[in-house]
């Protein structure tokens, strides 16, 4: 009979006496040392990135309050005050939208980390995932509170169309691109893309490997989790589909009489977006079970994630700056929508730029900066992550929300985003959808995606605001 014990090498004779106490009383040291592992890694608090189910890895700036304020991006909130003032002084319009719009970036970064500090400090993963799903793009939220009560409900569409272009197609284009030609690791998570005969001696990497970021142009093609992307992408089909049926239902009450076309907008269509964006609502909760519970660890692109062992906020200091924070940017986002105007008019911008190209910038800067940061690490999972699983909070999520709180203020916003919009958004995710079918990426098509996306900024450049496409 074998005791545990002889499972493992050891370098000398074991005493029976001492196999026997061993065996009887005394907890093995090695075993003892993999419980205290296992139960200091239950213990440990661990941020999530944000629109995942992934650890975020470590950040280098810090951690604690200290770490989130000294952020390089950070630096942009000299234009705060001033655009403060830009309002109270009336300094103008253009004044007013370019200070504040700078000064949204950085607020827009210290909200996302204060909500990660947050869900980190609950220890409990459907709660953070929830939070996250609240206040992931409270930016994007926030700004479409305050069209809406402006009265500009195109303005609210178009801003949130383009969140998901930005993602899908620049965020994720960005990544694929930087992560094809920079990278940390030199042999760390790509392969040379035609291995039938090249993998004899390295295949064409270099010898020695470091950490300095390198330009690679050797065949660099970097993997990600498939099961992850196309979930994320067939939401966003869904939908895309759930916009185009919404807008072809309002060509059939095009009719030639104002008050017909009139009654059929508040009694038909309005009734038929507010359910439809509660079943969206619905769906996206069902998306987050289903990322955080029932298939958590198919989601996770596997990997045990990193060691967390910054200081963190404390429960009470991240409820207060998350609440500071988005009293600031709720004022903010105020005097940027009351700027739209007097910029479109004495500009050459359009509504459409500014709404397409612009606004979602502040939203997504922080997302942006991080999934490239992200793919130049080789952890290219967590870049498509962020862009995809953004795209898929604003469309499911965001727009629903901008729909029913158009509902509680007693406004018209509906699901009509006029047949250039929805044509636009639809093609964008069936061409994200053919570069991650297959899990794997290089910088061409990274570059494609910021192609395609700066041929929409031009094309929404030239739209005059006169023509208006949503009806």
């Amino acid at each position: 009979m074998m005791s545990s014990v002889d499972d493992r090498e050891l370098d000398g004779p074991v005493a029976t006496d001492e196999v026997l106490e061993t065996s009887r009383g005394t907890e093995n040291p090695l075993l003892s040392g993999e419980k205290s592992r296992a139960a200091s890694k239950s213990d440990r608090r661990v941020v999530k990135c944000k629109y995942t189910a992934q650890p975020k890895p470590a950040n280098n700036e810090g951690g604690g309050i200290i770490g989130i304020l000294m952020h390089p991006m950070n630096v942009l909130l000299i234009f705060l005050p001033f655009g403060v003032a830009a309002y109270f002084l009336e300094w103008g319009s253009l004044y007013l939208f370019w200070l504040n719009f700078a000064a949204m970036i950085p607020l827009a970064k210290i909200l996302g980390d204060a909500t990660e500090e947050l869900a980190a400090g609950l220890r409990n993963d459907m709660i953070a995932g929830l939070l996250n799903a609240t206040f992931g793009n409270a930016v994007e939220m926030m700004i479409t509170v305050q069209t809406l009560r402006a009265g500009l409900y195109n303005v609210v569409k178009m801003t949130l169309l383009g969140s998901v272009l930005s993602n899908v197609l620049l965020v994720l284009g960005m990544s694929f691109f930087c992560g094809g030609v920079f990278s940390k690791k030199h042999e760390s998570n790509y392969a040379p893309m035609n291995r039938v005969e090249n993998d004899s001696d390295g295949g064409g990497g270099s010898g020695g490997a470091g950490d300095a970021t390198l330009v690679d142009f050797n065949e660099k093609i970097q993997s990600f989790s498939v099961l992850g992307a196309l979930v994320n992408t067939s939401m966003l089909l869904i939908s895309c589909m759930s916009f185009c049926l919404i807008t072809i239902y309002r060509t059939v009450g095009d009719f030639e009489d104002p008050a017909a076309n009139e009654e059929f907008m508040t009694d038909v269509l309005l009734p038929v977006s507010r359910i439809a964006s509660i079943l969206a609502m619905l769906a996206y909760m069902a998306y987050i079970f289903f990322q955080l519970v029932t298939h958590k660890d198919a989601m996770s692109d596997g990997g045990d994630g990193e060691d967390d062992s910054e200081n963190h906020l404390s429960l009470y200091k991240s409820i207060s700056l998350l609440f500071v924070v988005t009293c600031i940017v709720a004022m903010i986002s105020d005097l940027v929508v009351h700027a739209i105007h007097g910029v479109a008019e004495s500009n050459s911008m359009s509504q459409h730029f500014i709404g397409i190209i612009l606004l979602p910038i502040v939203g997504n800067a922080c997302e942006h900066a991080a999934a490239v940061r992200f793919a130049v690490e080789d952890k290219l999972g967590l870049s498509v992550s962020i862009a995809i699983g953004s795209s898929t909070q604003i469309a499911l999520f965001v727009v629903p929300f901008s729909v029913i709180m158009g509902w509680a203020m007693d406004k018209p916003m509906d699901l009509n985003f006029g047949i250039l919009n929805t044509t636009v958004m639809t093609l964008s995710v069936v061409v994200v959808l053919s570069m991650v079918v297959d899990g794997q990426s290089n910088w061409l098509q990274g570059y494609l995606l910021c192609t395609v996306y700066g041929i929409i900024a031009v094309m929404y450049w030239y739209l005059p605001d006169d023509v208006n496409q949503i009806n």
